[in-house]
């Protein structure tokens, strides 16, 4: 399922790409975009939208 996530806690787009990159990184996830300027993560996952939340928030940024 494709989930769509408002992002909080980047401060440079090298934040989006580490957190682009953790994403990824993980068997569950199909693919990962991720976008500084407009704070935005599009996510294709087998993933649950809280289970993707708890990643993102182990990476150390804010999502909902």
């Amino acid at each position: 399922m494709t989930i769509e996530l408002t992002l909080s806690g980047m401060s440079c787009g090298g934040c989006a790409a580490s957190l682009q990159k953790a994403l990824l990184a993980q068997p569950a996830v199909a693919s990962a975009k991720v976008d500084f300027a407009s704070k935005q993560a599009v996510i294709e996952s087998e993933l649950s939208k809280a289970e993707l939340i708890a990643l993102i928030e182990a990476q150390g940024f804010g999502a909902s």
